[in-house]
């Protein structure tokens, strides 16, 4: 069975044993629960699927907009006029595809998506309706319509959850894990943390690099992602090769501010080590 992709010209056997395991204990990294929360929590908009009336048992896509729970299940208000909603009081079944953003000029196919697959169902619960209505609105200040007389709160409860994270990452998440998982604090700073660590401190990232991955031959790094527990680079090698490599933090941190204060620390330790 095939497990990775068929690149032209590579034979995954040329490599076989020839990579070792990197020395000292795993770098600490978001789990893919942890992962599909903070994207989903991220958006507000996806792809409703549902199974088609007319034409008859055909997949049906549509855009919905959401709000999230305690336990990242959306929520959505939906006119009764709506071709989703006439399919889902027939059949259920239905599943979400939320997309996190892909920065310009970038490949789609290289951002993560989730999809929450599942059933549907009337949120009647006056306080569950409640919590839904509020959980929707922060997410959709601008939905009016919310109160309308047509309008009805429906809920996805989770059956199954499926998480790309982008080319080579991808899994099958556990409902539960993803129930249980909290969306990574620092998603919202993260684009400013990103921007102001590649605009004034790329020599500190190669130091980080060359430290604190035991990686010397690294010429120039950016800041690719952030999370609690670490930070990914874009590595920049001789031969003008590029390889993506993760430091992690090491305390988690959930502030901008705990951020700046561990990556100082992480440089000081780095620069101590080697003080040339």
């Amino acid at each position: 069975m095939t497990t990775g992709h068929l690149i032209p010209g590579f034979d995954p056997a040329d490599e076989a044993g020839s990579r070792s395991a990197p020395p000292g204990p795993a770098v600490p990294e978001p789990s893919h629960a942890e992962r599909a929360r903070t994207l989903v929590a991220s958006q507000s908009r996806g792809a409703l699927s549902t199974i088609a009336l007319e034409p008859a048992r055909t997949p049906f896509g549509s855009v919905v907009t959401y709000g999230l729970d305690a336990r990242g299940r959306p929520a959505f208000f939906v006119s009764t006029l709506a071709e989703h909603t006439r399919n889902l009081d027939a059949d259920d079944r239905a599943s979400l595809l939320v997309v996190e953003d892909t920065p310009e000029g970038a490949d789609p196919l290289a951002s993560g998506r989730v999809t929450l697959v599942g059933t549907v169902g009337d949120v009647r619960d006056p306080d569950e309706r409640a919590a839904a209505r509020a959980g929707y609105l922060s997410a959709n200040p601008a939905a009016f319509y919310v109160d309308y007389g047509d309008f009805r709160c429906l809920r996805l409860e989770l059956t199954a959850v499926r998480y790309v994270g982008g080319f080579g990452r991808m899994s099958w998440v556990d409902p539960a894990a993803y129930a249980a998982a909290q969306p990574d604090p620092l998603a919202p700073a993260a684009p400013a943390i990103i921007g102001h660590m590649n605009a004034d401190h790329a020599d500190a990232l190669v130091t980080l690099c060359h430290h604190h991955a035991a990686r010397a031959d690294i010429e120039a790094a950016s800041m690719a992602a952030v999370d609690r527990y670490g930070f990914e680079v874009v590595a920049e090698l001789a031969g003008d090769r590029r390889e993506a490599l993760r430091i992690g933090f090491r305390t988690a941190q959930v502030t901008s501010d705990g951020v700046r204060a561990e990556l100082i620390g992480m440089l000081a330790e780095a620069r101590a080590a080697d003080p040339t």
